[in-house]
């Protein structure tokens, strides 16, 4: 397939609330060339973090009277892209390339054309509101993001630190695996994409961590499929850890929201298969996910079950020792890999989120018995999520105390804990994803 068609087929796929941009791609991989793939990552995940500033510079070059449908809507802002980010294709290439979409309706065809052209004429002129005078305008449109989220970092951080993290968060994060290290150990693993021609970096951070550049499908690769790694975050690779949990604790951990299996899976690399995982999800699909990851590594000593975190009877907490809540979130931390989310969330949808946090946290803190840990863990950056779920959770629960975190990071980078004892990481700041955990104990 053209990879400027199969760019647009996930561009209107991606249209669905419930789609996501990595999934979308790699169910669209198979059907271009692989000499393309680049080249369609580039466009896909270009033109969707890059929307909002191209419909506002395309809106000027389209008559009121116009109401695009969403395919012609999706073409121009591929077009619009392309002229404007990407300066190694020929400007006459983007164009024609871009008309062939619009075919076989010449009407349409003629339309894009005019339009492109346009703006292909006009494109060094165009400004943005002023940065000192309309600050939010400004960052909302130079950056590409909602202005009511614009408005809400300002307001929480600071313009210069909503400044910094819109831009990093329009950056491309690296792929970063964690070493699997009940087969292989993190220097040995490096050597070996060294020698497939994999340039691998040892993380700062994570002990198991290693980012990877120049590799565009781990997945099929030999070192993946003998379970040598995990694709996962830095910044996610640690909240394993906050568990304090190694070999021969002989301790039992729950995980209630487990898909896709990356922190429980981690949690039994540490306990080197030892002790035992309960692996909780809400459906069928979600936990064939997180089992076929455990075959893949190796990993023996988790057990799956399909449940609600809200389930007000689950028969492993009574016994547990320690409980991940790695809680559904609106997952802005992760705005360089997702950036399809910032236009699929709303303010309500925060509130709503913060709320089946609560919730699952009061479910888990209910049935857990005296002394059993709670790793609380989200991989968003919103105070709403992170700070006000757990003053809230205190204050209906005081017989929970916060246990700093320092003692259990594998690093002791200050700027990564709060002086609450959280653990807090922002994507300008560490190079990694955004992401917030904190240890509670029942006393």
């Amino acid at each position: 397939m053209n990879v400027r068609k199969a760019a647009l087929n996930c561009l209107n796929k991606l249209q669905h609330p419930n789609s996501r941009i990595s999934n979308v791609i790699r169910n669209t991989e198979t059907r271009v060339r692989p000499v393309d793939l680049n080249l369609l990552h580039q466009l896909v995940y270009g033109t969707i973090r890059w929307q909002g500033q191209l419909d506002w510079v395309l809106n000027p070059f389209i008559p009121n009277r116009f109401r695009l449908p969403p395919r012609l809507r999706n073409i121009l802002r591929l077009g619009a892209y392309q002229l404007l980010h990407l300066n190694r294709i020929p400007i006459h290439a983007i164009i024609y390339e871009t008309v062939e979409l619009a075919k076989p309706k010449i009407k349409t065809s003629r339309f894009v054309n005019a339009v492109l052209r346009n703006l292909s004429r006009n494109r060094n002129s165009l400004s943005f509101p002023d940065q000192v005078d309309e600050p939010i305008e400004w960052l909302s449109l130079s950056q590409s993001y909602p202005k009511w989220l614009v408005e809400r970092w300002i307001e929480e951080f600071g313009l210069e630190w909503a400044t910094d993290f819109c831009q990093f968060s329009n950056s491309l994060a690296p792929l970063t695996v964690r070493t699997n290290t009940l087969k292989i150990d993190r220097c040995n693993l490096v050597e070996r994409f060294l020698k497939g021609g994999i340039d691998a970096r040892e993380t700062s951070t994570s002990p198991e961590g290693i980012q990877l550049l120049g590799i565009s499908d781990l997945v099929r690769s030999n070192i993946y499929t003998e379970g040598l790694c995990q694709v996962q975050d830095e910044a996610a690779q640690i909240i394993a850890h906050l568990a304090g949990i190694t070999k021969g604790s002989s301790k039992l951990v729950v995980d209630v929201c487990a898909a896709p299996g990356g922190k429980t899976t981690h949690l039994a690399q540490l306990m080197e298969n030892d002790g035992s995982i309960i692996a909780m999800d809400i459906t069928d699909q979600k936990i064939k996910l997180v089992e076929q990851n455990c075959q893949r590594l190796g990993i023996t000593n988790v057990e799956t079950i399909v449940a609600s975190a809200l389930d007000p009877a689950i028969r492993p907490l009574s016994k547990a020792n320690i409980v991940l809540v790695d809680a559904p979130c609106s997952g802005f931390g992760t705005l360089r890999r997702h950036p399809d989310i910032r236009w699929k969330k709303n303010r309500s949808q925060i509130s709503d989120l913060a709320d089946l946090q609560f919730q699952i946290l009061s479910n888990v803190a209910n049935q857990i018995r005296s002394d059993t840990i709670i790793i609380y863990s989200t991989c968003t950056t919103e105070i709403e999520e992170n700070q006000q779920v757990i003053q809230r959770f205190k204050k209906q629960y005081p017989n929970f105390s916060v246990e700093a975190i320092s003692s259990y990071l594998p690093d002791k980078n200050p700027t990564m804990q709060t002086s609450e004892g959280y653990w807090q990481t922002f994507p300008h700041l560490h190079d990694m994803d955004g992401s917030f955990a904190v240890r509670l104990r029942k006393v």
